[in-house]
């Protein structure tokens, strides 16, 4: 029927425990999720894991669930070109690279419980390249219907725009297929919603819920948990047009969420098709760069100047060519000197105005500048 594939949705959870017994967590629900939602670094996310397996330990990753994928496999193999993916960050999901999921998301990537660092992006392909099964192929993403904007989970309140840049070409360069989330292409924001009524997301008003009727927590304060905690603020409608409803229904129609109302600020699809300098056409060329250059697509990873901790370089190399990428995720400009046996690249792509041929020996990065030179011929 034309369908490419499919997403198995927290394919973790298909299975429970079938004698039910009861978590051994210290904690509430409530008192795990709200930790969660207001964790403020990785590390604060890493101590609250025990509590997390202990609460949870008997509903996800039973017996069972590898036996389910191989035989979904089966089936999907008997049509040309399918793909299964599942939204898991388990590489065991993979099997032997053969015999379960075509994908896993590799989830620990986008959660720094911060702004990006290059050193946090080396060590995650380090961890998760390394322990990928013979023949499987890498998969990332930096967001998804669960969780906050780029714009808002990696930017950093003043290089938001230049931050989201770098974000979209961290996927399109990492080894890996990407997965973009709708709507990042135009720098939609989370929503933050004001009033219970608006909400959608069943955890979050059953948090709201318990929060006020069951721990006398003043409304106001479990509201603005309920709106952290909440998907609803990262799915709400595209923005299509600086036009009632953001141009998505027509006006006098209610959304099924409320529309975020910098629509009417440039954050749509119509007043950006048209400014050669926006997030929008930005997506347009990235994409249409990667499409056109092999190395990006299926070229193995190098990285370089692994003590850097401005700028993000590695090398991807493919049968076709070799490519120089190079990342900088500071405001500063940054000289660098590559010993690559070559001393000129050839632009492939610059966010900034460049010459065709760079020396690399002498080379300054400019500030967030997205970088790829061609080596070799």
């Amino acid at each position: 029927m034309g369908v490419d594939g499919f997403r198995l949705d927290a394919i973790g959870t298909i299975f429970e425990d079938p004698a039910m017994p009861d978590h051994t967590s210290e904690m509430s629900q409530f008192e795990l999720y709200k930790a969660f939602r207001t964790a403020k670094n990785a590390e604060e996310r890493a101590k609250l894991m025990p509590h997390w397996e202990a609460m949870y330990h008997y509903q996800v990753e039973q017996p069972g669930m590898h036996a389910l994928m191989q035989e979904l496999r089966t089936v999907i193999d008997e049509y040309d070109d399918r793909l299964l993916i599942g939204e898991s960050g388990e590489i065991e999901y993979y099997g032997d690279g053969s015999n379960e999921l075509h994908l896993a998301f590799n989830f620990p990537l986008m959660h720094t419980g911060g702004r990006f660092t290059p050193a946090w992006i080396r060590s995650n392909q380090q961890e998760r390249l390394s322990a990928l099964p013979p023949g499987a192929w890498p998969c990332n993403t930096l967001n998804n219907h669960d969780s906050s904007r780029v714009y808002n989970q990696f930017g950093d309140g003043h290089n938001d725009a230049a931050l989201a840049r770098l974000s979209l070409a961290l996927m399109l360069t990492l080894r890996g297929t990407p997965f973009l989330y709708n709507g990042e292409e135009i720098g939609m924001t989370d929503l933050m919603l004001t009033d219970i009524s608006q909400f959608y997301d069943t955890p979050a008003i059953w948090m709201y819920n318990m929060a006020v009727n069951e721990l006398g927590v003043p409304e106001a304060e479990a509201l603005s948990l309920a709106a952290l905690a909440s998907r609803d603020r990262c799915r709400t409608p595209v923005q299509w047009a600086n036009a009632p409803n953001g141009g998505f229904s027509p006006g006098g129609v209610d959304t099924w969420l409320p529309m975020n109302p910098d629509y009417a600020e440039g954050v749509n699809v119509s007043e950006q098709l048209d400014d050669l300098d926006s997030l929008l056409n930005f997506y347009k060329k990235m994409i249409h760069m990667r499409k056109g250059t092999p190395a990006l697509i299926a070229g193995d990873y190098k990285p370089l100047h692994e003590d850097s901790e401005e700028y993000l370089a590695f090398t991807r190399t493919s049968k076709e060519q070799c490519c120089l990428v190079i990342l900088n995720f500071s405001d500063q400009s940054q000289p660098i000197s590559f010993d690559l046996g070559i001393s000129v690249g050839n632009l492939v792509f610059s966010s900034q105005t460049r010459d065709n041929t760079v020396d690399l020996t002498q080379f300054e990065i400019a500030p967030f500048e997205v970088f790829i030179a061609e080596l070799g011929n």
